[in-house]
């Protein structure tokens, strides 16, 4: 009697246990998302398709970018990557980074955790860096670019920290001169990589966009939509290695609830 009044009893437990758990599931949370497809072509060829897909709820911002070669072009150089961070609500500060590499076939995967407490950058290779308040990385840098409030010939700096290298950036905001393409940008941000500050790499080898973009005198040219929230365009490098990435129509520049 005792046996089974005490299997009636963990029974009936697992099942409040369970309602409850799927009562907090259930619990509405505030997001809205929005998807950006971007072009990107070398020496005017389109060559790799990326996404962009911001996720906005009440604890943290999360944006994912993949990036994924046209198959005309993978047997030169194969991509198929994604990168995400995950970012403070009120102020961007970046929380949490993480991506997963396929090039041409090798795999890599890295995630770095921000902690506030400790101004400290913990490595999932079990690396460390210090860090401060207001520091980005590339992809945080990007969400920065599109948030902030841009005035004509404002200039801004920022420290972008790019796996385990510190970077001073200077930014400037400028009227836009000529297009090449009939965009609808009104002004752009030109990103100057001024000098490295400090730190070491936390990875012996790492993916090609790491490698190339960040880099003493590096200039990236980002166009901004006329109300100054969405790169429309960017581009760096210079010929015969100039990149151009562009807004396809039809992406969904408005978050969805």
């Amino acid at each position: 009697m005792r046996g089974t009044f005490i299997k009636a009893f963990t029974q009936l437990k697992i099942r409040f246990s369970l309602l409850a758990v799927l009562g907090l599931v259930s619990l509405p949370v505030t997001s809205a998302a929005q998807s950006l497809s971007y072009t990107v072509s070398w020496l005017g060829i389109p060559v790799v398709d990326v996404d962009i897909t911001t996720v906005k709820q009440d604890s943290n911002h999360q944006v994912i970018y993949r990036a994924k070669t046209r198959p005309l072009f993978d047997p030169l150089y194969s991509v198929d990557n994604s990168y995400s961070v995950l970012l403070e609500p009120q102020t961007g500060q970046l929380l949490y980074y993480e991506k997963e590499i396929l090039e041409r076939k090798k795999y890599d995967h890295l995630w770095a955790r921000y902690d506030r407490s400790s101004h400290r950058i913990l490595y999932s290779n079990g690396l460390e860096r210090s860090w401060q308040e207001g520091n980005h990385n590339l992809f945080s840098a990007l969400q920065w670019v599109q948030q902030h409030h841009w005035q004509l010939n404002e200039k801004q700096q920022l420290v972008i920290e790019s796996e385990g290298i510190f970077w001073e950036v200077g930014l400037v905001c400028t009227e836009m001169k000529s297009t090449q393409q009939s965009d609808d940008s009104q002004v752009e941000v030109q990103a100057i990589f001024e000098k490295k500050l400090a730190g070491e790499p936390v990875l012996s080898s790492t993916d090609i966009l790491t490698l190339v973009l960040p880099g003493e005198g590096n200039i990236l040219r980002m166009g901004l939509n006329p109300s100054r929230t969405i790169v429309s365009w960017i581009e760096w490098g210079t010929s015969p290695f100039h990149v151009r990435a562009e807004l396809n129509a039809g992406s969904d520049q408005h978050f969805s609830d």
